[in-house]
């Protein structure tokens, strides 16, 4: 029979303290990586949440180009409004101190007086974009409307 000596038996208890660590991670490892209660599963729900945040983003940056779109032409036909709106004002103006009218300032449509309806029509013209404007602000969710009739166009 061979010699058994103390260091081959203290050799023997390290690997069998050795094997049973390793079982244990192993089984740690098993328990992480499955897909329904460890780390597997959680892994999985924030690449899910990633991705659907990603998209979100996504479509925000859409809308909100579009929504700037949509502001600048609206803030396009309002400067042109308010320029109209001001020859208009410059040359009632105008003709109320009885003077002539100019190349710059020619008449005002039909008879040039205030009761010819142009400039009524032009308010009238302004307070209808103001209303469906507030309208549209009321709504809430005008950043995700796909609509464009709220937005008006200029017919001249």
């Amino acid at each position: 029979m061979p010699d058994i000596q103390p260091i081959d038996i203290a050799l023997f208890l390290v690997s069998l303290a050795a094997c049973i660590y390793c079982v244990q991670l192993s089984r740690r490892l098993k328990s992480l990586q499955d897909t329904r209660d460890g780390l597997g599963a959680t892994i999985m729900a924030m690449n899910k949440s990633v991705s659907a945040v990603s998209s979100a983003t996504q479509e925000t940056r859409n809308q909100a180009g579009e929504l700037a779109s949509r502001l600048s032409q609206l803030m396009k036909e309002a400067d042109q409004t308010c320029e109209r709106l001001g020859d208009m004002i410059e040359r009632l103006e105008a003709c109320d101190r009885g003077e002539t009218h100019s190349d710059r300032n020619p008449p005002l449509a039909h008879s040039g007086r205030p009761g010819d309806g142009s400039l009524e029509q032009l308010i009238d013209e302004m307070r209808a974009r103001q209303t469906r404007l507030q309208n549209v602000a009321r709504g809430g969710d005008f950043l995700f409307e796909d609509d464009d009739s709220w937005v008006t166009r200029n017919t001249n």
